[in-house]
């Protein structure tokens, strides 16, 4: 991944530097900056959502009746994705996966369920759309029947695959369920490694069927290994390592797309995949190449940069939005190896807060960007002033343009950086 043109990647540091008041309006004006300097084409643009999990039924709670849960309200927030979608010109959709909740099989819906969802998703105007997928796939549909179901995987029903978005840019989609406990039966090799991995990590889950406490006595690092999650075989791993390296030749941006996430701090110990560290290592050997991580499964949503500098989104789920409000995502990819999140509603929150922290309007994703949620504090004009003097614009510059712009911050940023 190029990293930032050096004048934005100077005001992107300057940016962290600033009083709190004016952090925001700092990282902001270096994002502008690093875009307009990536050469004016047009973005290639990819609409995102995660974790529908539609039910015709009343809203509803989880297991751990911690978290409310609106079904019917979850399709409607689909439709207007779709609609924001059309307006905005997406060439591509990615449904990050959990399209239909677990909750419609015993109900015998997962059929009339998934219709409803597809049937939204389908008055998209995209070129494209790919399926990943979730945990809740596999309650509702079984592993062998996924290749024929009407789930948009890869056109040859592979579960794991690379498709060229366009571009520069390419998407890899991970399989992070191959080997698992659900969606297939004793005796097939998923399900095999799978118990494997379970003796190994925790036997809890083995000798609880049923009922039990996965967790009890369960050092936090291991609270991965639940059933919900699962693990990429070594097969895909290798092959992940392949792809890369001929993304790599081709001189192209990968965007890695997975239903569960891959980096803790991004997410919750329980919601990562079981062999995460295998699959990280080789993400960490091709960082000039792979730029972010896109995920869901965790509901609450959280976003963080690892130490390689590949960010990490977990998209929040629109079936635990305020109903009447939006939960998802555009992301607009330049030709310049740089993409931006532009978020829709609650669609990423900071980590670590159940989902109920600050929110991240927009998240810039390149090499050596720090992004940061919004505060909601409004700078005062003579730190605004200060700030942006302190940014190479001129003290009558700044001061006429926020006259012009009647104090409206992200008016006056637009009209200095000129877009």
């Amino acid at each position: 991944q190029a990293p930032l043109p050096r004048p934005s990647l100077a005001l992107a540091r300057l940016a962290r530097s600033l009083a709190p008041s004016v952090r925001l309006l700092g990282a902001r004006l270096a994002a502008q900056m690093a875009l307009a300097e990536g050469g004016g084409a047009a973005p290639l643009k990819v609409g995102l959502i995660a974790d529908i999990q539609y039910a015709d039924r009343e809203d509803g709670s989880d297991f751990a009746k911690t978290e409310e849960r609106h079904y019917r309200s979850a399709l409607c927030i689909a439709e207007r994705a779709v609609d924001c979608w059309n307006e905005a010109g997406v060439e591509v959709v990615i449904q990050l996966g959990d399209l239909i909740d677990g909750c419609n099989a015993a109900a015998g819906a997962s059929d009339s369920a998934m219709a409803s969802v597809l049937g939204a998703l389908s008055k998209c105007n995209a070129k494209r759309r790919y399926d990943l997928i979730g945990n809740h796939e596999l309650y509702n549909i079984r592993r062998s029947d996924l290749a024929s179901s009407d789930l948009r995987l890869s056109p040859d029903g592979a579960t794991f695959h690379s498709t060229h978005l366009g571009g520069i840019w390419e998407a890899i989609f991970l399989d992070p369920f191959e080997h698992a406990l659900i969606g297939v039966n004793e005796g097939e090799t998923g399900y095999d490694k799978a118990v494997e991995i379970m003796r190994a990590s925790n036997p809890n889950v083995l000798s609880s069927v049923g009922g039990g406490d996965w967790f009890a006595g369960l050092p936090e690092e291991k609270h991965r290994f639940v059933p919900y999650n699962g693990a990429c075989s070594p097969e895909q791993v290798a092959w992940l390592d392949t792809a890369l390296a001929e993304a790599t030749a081709k001189g192209r941006k990968v965007l890695i797309c997975t239903h569960v996430p891959l980096y803790a701090p991004a997410t919750k110990v329980k919601t990562v995949v079981w062999n995460a560290e295998d699959v990280m290592s080789v993400l960490h050997k091709h960082q000039d190449t792979v730029v972010a991580v896109l995920a869901g499964h965790d509901h609450n949503g959280g976003y963080a940069v690892d130490e390689a500098g590949l960010h990490h989104i977990t998209m929040n789920s629109p079936l635990t939005a305020t109903p009447g409000s939006d939960c998802f995502a555009v992301l607009e990819c330049y030709d310049n190896g740089m993409a931006r999140f532009v978020a829709h509603g609650r669609a990423c929150v900071e980590s670590g807060t159940d989902g109920k922290g600050r929110a991240y309007p927009e998240l810039i994703l390149a090499k050596g960007f720090q992004n940061s949620p919004e505060d909601g504090i409004a700078a005062t004009e003579s730190e605004a002033m200060a700030s942006l003097m302190a940014m190479g614009f001129s003290e009558d510059q700044v001061r006429l343009t926020l006259e012009a712009s009647n104090g409206n911050m992200e008016t006056a940023v637009q009209m200095l950086v000129g877009t």
